[in-house]
């Protein structure tokens, strides 16, 4: 099983709103809310098992908004949601009383053999791609524009020190590194600033929970991803206390 069963959400949640906080998380590919009288139940479907339980772990009682206090609760469901003709579908998910809204009759028959599907090409680059403009594309029409002066970036000090830390768990290696071990009192721009100073650094997503903080990093490839992982794993950063970051690939 690869789906989740996300209960806490508030009344009045959106699915936009769910799928905001999924869409990030390694291996995500669809999600529903269904309503069980006023009760709205989340549901998410994920590429593998392994990533469903990952995203059961760094969401379990997540504040998903603070003004109505609703925290998530995580539970692995009982069968997959299913994505047919591209609308996420009631697979009987966690049971027949919590059935998912959808638009159109999706019932427990059996399931019917499905027309053969073909897949759109692949995108041409290159020749058949886009070409640049010739003669090359003015951006400023041949107007004399002064060049502008970049600041500097503020360089980022080196962790000060580091903790031994047991990662006996880890999976194989990925672009994707999952941190854990971050205190309550994590600042931001603090940990923004000592990943993306990393070569092959791409984005960075921080998911604060009640009790603690994880954070999702992604790099342009393994080897990035990979040097990261082995230079920083223990680093202690200043604003989250004394203890060690956890690093792990989370595939």
């Amino acid at each position: 099983v690869r789906t989740i069963f996300i209960t806490g959400l508030p009344e009045d949640v959106k699915e936009r709103e769910l799928q905001n906080l999924l869409r990030w998380l390694p291996g995500y590919e669809a999600s529903q809310v269904n309503y069980k009288g006023e009760k709205p139940m989340g549901f998410a479907l994920f590429s593998s098992a392994q990533l469903a339980i990952a995203a059961k772990d760094a969401l379990q009682e997540m504040v998903f908004d603070a003004e109505s206090k609703s925290v998530l609760h995580i539970e692995m469901a009982k069968k997959n949601l299913f994505v047919k003709r591209g609308i996420v579908a009631d697979s009987n998910s966690y049971d027949q009383s919590k059935r998912l809204r959808t638009g159109g009759d999706y019932s427990h028959s059996a399931y019917t053999t499905p027309p053969p599907f073909h897949p759109p090409p692949a995108p041409v680059w290159g020749p058949h791609g886009y070409l640049s403009p010739t003669p090359p594309y003015d951006p400023y029409g041949g107007y004399p524009v002064p060049p502008v002066p970049m600041p500097t970036p503020t360089p980022v000090p080196a962790p000060s020190s580091y903790v031994p830390v047991q990662n006996t768990k880890d999976n194989p290696p990925c672009n994707t590194l999952f941190i854990g071990n971050l205190g309550e009192n994590i600042n931001e721009e603090e940990l923004r600033g000592l990943f993306s100073a990393q070569p092959g650094f791409k984005q960075m997503k921080i998911l604060r929970q009640e009790r603690h903080t994880v954070c999702f990093i992604e790099f342009e490839d393994v080897n990035s991803a990979s040097n990261v992982h082995h230079s920083l794993q223990g680093a202690v950063i200043p604003s989250s206390g004394s203890i060690g970051m956890r690093i792990q690939y989370p595939f």
